[in-house]
């Protein structure tokens, strides 16, 4: 308390001590001692802001940070058609060159936002005076001077906050960015980065989203509107104020008529022109094959980083076809769904309580996948990884391992159509034990319980027998199975068991399809592959992927297994696709199901479409009792493929030379005739169709009677 008594003496003091000498100068020494103070003063303040705009100058960008920078680009994502699937970005823009941007909308932005602009160098000196002057009579910032420079300036690298430090900031890299680029570098840079509302960035995605046009297509009514937007995005956003972005339209049309920039005719026209807003999304509404995204997603990310993906402006052309990726985007939920309702699985999808909680785990409820290729190039054309992606980013197409069942027989048949084999050989199908190591007893059986004894070849992939398949495997030779499998495409470690026979590994629908492949496209081996070209926002092709292929096996020998696969549809497992599903195209594929019926799978392809659909639950456990691949899986791809297929031309499997065709007998394997009770055309290679006439199923003595009378004129009555 002292202290401060002590200081208010003090100052009344230097007060008392200040009045006096004043009181005592004289006129011209009052004014020369305040001239020499405001001088002091004026230095003081000259010098401090000469050191501040040194400051300023010094921490803001250089001109080469100026010159480098980039906007935020969005990426785009395209099907193989060219069609916009997605858009990957941080803010949504697509740029767009000034030679390239129509005068009218050039011209709309510089009428309302810098009418001045070709004449000044960054800073409008008469608009700032003016703006200041408003600003001190209505005591209140009322009156905006920033040029179109300036604008620029704080977009690339300050903030809308208004304050006297951003401002300054503002004015020097407005002064930078006159030095750096051209008056016509500028309006680009600028018309690209500023901002319309709803993530919308630059006017060329803008026009694109209010008018559903490219701006190059706007006419000069859509661009003033265009330019009516950016001063207050919600206030204006002819979306939800159409009104009043209207009123400023009309404002900026008459200050472009003012300006000399269009004719009266011209004003008056645009007036009379009803703009029409037709707003559209960027990126159609949901997404397109969201699993299929993820997989573009990650690559990318691990090629060329997360700021190219969201950031670079790229363009990614994919394998997708978005047609057919829609449709497996919806019909194979809602077949999931059927399922579930009509066996009353628990629990149900629509039960499912613990969503978005872990979207990397599992799910309790039923599951499925699917995967189309096109065979001939590897190009993977849809891929749904599982029911639902939002409750589970778990993509099930190439992260689940599961057992294949029969669907791995078809490999246990190439290996012995490749060792000389045919359809009309015979197999066992009867009971076998045996011991895989030292103690491990296995003893396969059949689906129903049965035994048919010795079928042929044919019969017993169309019918999937598994003891018969088991005893193909052992005539061929388990290792020569692995080996085989292993050459189309199998990357998974194949043990050489009998076992593996009835698909007693573990594979992803993934690598299954791969497999598939080689099949459908007649021994020559593709790469699955789902990313055509990546270009840069410069252009620049970063890479391009093509079809690859290799021929692993003779194209007679797999035409002959596909042959035998035909008759999975026409008189095997895969029979209900014609007989109640509507099935009626040439296919050829094989069902599949594991112990337990944990896993249900069909695997059809036809010349040119190959699709793999696996049901299952992600805790491996029974679907229900009895869900083989032929009532859960196969209904799931009819469905689908014919959807997919309904508008293109029915096309049946090429015969490639070295093949000819015999109609044989069921039972003896040769040649059949007209008394044979089951005969089929079965394929050959050249030389080894047989020649021999069936002597099991001859003509009685009274029917050879007959058949001499017919060939020398027939019988009299």
């Amino acid at each position: 308390m002292r202290n401060a008594h002590k200081l208010i003496d003090s100052v009344y003091l230097s007060m008392f001590t200040l009045g006096y000498k004043i009181s005592t100068m004289t006129l011209p020494d009052i004014l020369k001692k305040s001239l020499f103070l405001s001088l002091k003063i004026f230095g003081i303040g000259l010098i401090i802001g000469l050191v501040l705009l040194i400051i300023f100058w010094a921490t803001t960008p250089s001109a080469y940070v100026i010159e480098k920078f980039e906007p935020s680009l969005s990426t785009e994502v395209y099907d193989r058609n060219g069609e916009l699937v997605y858009t990957f970005y941080l803010q949504k823009r697509e740029a767009i060159r000034f030679s390239e941007i129509p005068r009218n909308v050039i011209n709309a932005f510089i009428a309302v936002e810098d009418k001045r602009f070709f004449e000044h160098n960054g800073i409008d000196v008469v608009r700032l005076i003016k703006s200041i002057a408003v600003d001190v009579v209505t005591l209140r910032p009322a009156q905006g001077a920033s040029t179109i420079t300036q604008q620029l300036a704080r977009n690339m690298f300050l903030t809308p906050q208004k304050a006297l430090i951003r401002k300054i900031k503002e004015m020097i890299l407005a002064i930078k960015i006159e030095r750096t680029f051209s008056k016509q570098e500028i309006l680009e840079r600028y018309l690209n980065i500023i901002y319309f509302g709803n993530g919308i960035y630059g006017i060329q995605t803008a026009s694109k989203y209010f008018f559903g046009k490219d701006v190059r297509q706007t006419n000069l009514a859509e661009a003033t509107l265009l330019a009516a937007v950016p001063k207050s995005p919600n206030l204006f956003s002819p979306i939800y104020n159409y009104e009043s972005a209207i009123t400023r339209q009309r404002t900026i049309l008459k200050l472009m008529r003012d300006g000399g920039f269009i004719t009266e005719q011209e004003y008056q026209e645009a007036l009379n022109t009803q703009v029409k807003i037709t707003p559209t999304t960027i990126t159609p509404t949901g997404i397109i094959g969201a699993y299929f995204m993820d997989m573009v997603r990650n690559y990318v990310i691990s090629r060329y980083g997360e700021d190219f993906l969201y950031k670079g402006g790229g363009k990614i052309y994919t394998t997708m076809d978005m047609d057919f990726q829609m449709k497996a985007d919806s019909i194979l939920p809602a077949m999931l769904d059927y399922i579930e309702s009509s066996y009353k699985l628990k629990p149900a999808k629509k039960d499912y309580k613990n969503k978005k909680e872990n979207p990397d785990s599992e799910t309790p409820y039923l599951q499925g996948s699917l995967v189309t290729v096109d065979p001939n190039t590897g190009e993977i054309l849809a891929l749904v990884g599982g029911r639902d992606r939002s409750e589970s980013e778990f993509n099930r197409v190439t992260q689940a391992l599961r057992q294949p069942g029969s669907a791995f027989k078809p490999f246990v048949y190439l290996t012995a159509l490749d060792n000389g084999y045919y359809g009309t050989d015979k197999v066992n199908d009867a009971p076998i034990v045996l011991y895989e190591g030292s103690e491990n007893e296995w003893k396969p059986s059949n689906f129903d319980g049965k035994y048919m004894g010795e079928i042929t070849i044919r019969k017993a992939l169309a019918l999937s027998r598994n003891l018969a398949t088991v005893d193909l495997a052992l005539q061929v030779g388990p290792e020569a199975v692995a080996s085989y499998a292993r050459r189309c495409g199998f990357t998974t470690t194949i043990p050489p068991y009998p076992s593996v026979a009835l698909g007693a590994l573990s594979v992803s629908p993934y690598e299954l399809t791969a497999a598939y492949c080689t099949i459908a496209n007649y021994g020559k081996r593709v790469r699955p592959f789902f990313i055509k070209k990546i270009v840069n926002r410069a252009g620049i092709v970063l890479e391009e992927n093509k079809p690859q292929s290799q021929q692993i096996f003779d194209s007679t020998t797999v035409y002959i297994l596909i042959n035998l696969m035909k008759s999975v549809f026409t008189e095997g497992t895969a029979l209900p696709a014609i007989t109640s599903y509507g099935w009626t195209r040439p296919a050829a594929g094989k069902t599949g199901t594991t112990n337990d019926f944990r896993d249900a799978w069909f695997i059809g392809f036809t010349p040119d479409l190959i699709t793999t659909v696996w049901v299952g639950f992600d805790s491996v456990r029974t679907i229900f009792k009895n869900a083989t691949g032929a009532g859960v899986a196969l209904p799931i791809w009819t469905q689908y493929m014919k959807e997919t297929l309904k508008d293109q031309p029915v096309k049946d499997f090429a015969v490639p030379s070295g093949i000819v065709f015999a109609e044989t007998c069921d039972e003896s394997g040769v040649l059949s005739t007209q008394n044979c009770p089951q005969t089929h055309i079965e394929p050959f290679r050249t030389g080894d169709e047989p020649h021999e006439f069936c002597k099991i199923h001859t003509p009685s003595p009274v029917q050879e009677k007959l058949r001499k009378l017919r060939e020398v004129g027939g019988t009299k009555d």
